[in-house]
């Protein structure tokens, strides 16, 4: 596994553009390929990423990311999940905000593109101990994000105001310690205390808990996992694999009370997939979209 730093233009070997301003003069050197981006702030005391992410159109989807960020007012989270994030960071620390981006021949496929951006935030947060900042849906401390919806008025974020709070900002979760992180089916994969394995027509009989991470892999398939979740009500989920995968795929879980929150099992389920990637160089077989019952 390469140790690169995730500054560096060869980080995991891939070969990324220099850093230029997160503004318009930074879009035409861009291609419009699908591709890998990661955003930094030059402010020194800001050693970690403010946000990792991919595209079919890399182009297309930094200027929709710049637009919002510097927008006069907060945006909304669509078209980009993370520009509330980021305009909240130019408002408060400053807009010295910097695009870096590759476009790894590997990132034509879709597969290989979502998978090597959990590696990249996997590697991010073990070596930090903490996500990218804008990753997961999340906002900074002091401001409350812009919302929509059909069933309630727009609200335009911004900083809150003395004693009100914003749930999104909560903290996020340590990454596992990486124990025997090459052995995607040991009982202690990634440090985990995972269950024996069952199949899926016996998840009643597994007992697995409300709150967790968990694996699917097909029997005969010593190292290669189809598929890699997390869930607030793992059996419930499991019921629903059951109907895509067969009643007689295999799966295993681990429990983790502590991941209380919809962000925080997003953070651990891409630190096991980002781990898996970078062990097998490929995500787990139907991890971003299925194509069948049987395996390939």
């Amino acid at each position: 596994m390469t140790e690169a730093d995730f500054y560096a233009l060869d980080w995991l070997d891939l070969n990324w553009s220099e850093w230029k301003p997160l503004d318009a003069d930074s879009f035409s050197g861009v291609p419009k390929e699908a591709g890998l981006y990661r955003i930094r702030h030059r402010e020194n005391e800001r050693d970690h990423l403010e946000y990792i992410g991919e595209s079919g159109d890399t182009r297309r989807r930094i200027q929709s990311l710049a637009r919002g960020t510097y927008a006069e007012e907060m945006p909304y989270r669509d078209p980009h999940t993370a520009a509330p994030c980021l305009w909240a960071v130019r408002d408060d620390v400053g807009s010295a905000l910097e695009v870096s981006h590759t476009t790894s021949p590997k990132a034509q496929d879709e597969q290989h593109r979502k998978g090597i951006e959990a590696a990249l935030i996997a590697l991010h947060r073990r070596e930090t101990n903490r996500s990218p900042t804008a990753n997961f849906g999340r906002i900074i401390d002091g401001y409350k994000q812009s919302s929509y919806s059909y069933n309630d008025p727009a609200y335009k974020g911004g900083r809150l105001e003395s004693g009100e709070e914003e749930p999104n900002s909560a903290s996020g979760i340590e990454p596992p310690d990486w124990q025997n992180w090459c052995e995607p089916l040991a009982r202690d994969w990634m440090g985990l205390d995972w269950s024996e394995p069952y199949r899926l027509a016996e998840r009643l009989d597994a007992d697995p808990p409300d709150t967790g991470v968990y694996r699917i892999w097909y029997e005969g398939q010593a190292s290669t996992l189809a598929y890699i979740g997390e869930s607030s009500n793992i059996s419930s989920r499991l019921y629903n694999h059951e109907q895509t995968f067969g009643e007689n795929t295999l799966f295993a879980y681990a429990k983790r009370s502590d991941l209380n929150a919809p962000h925080k099992r997003a953070e651990v389920e891409t630190d096991l997939i980002g781990a898996y990637y970078l062990e097998i160089g490929e995500a787990p077989l139907v991890q971003f979209g299925y194509s069948g019952n049987n395996p390939p």
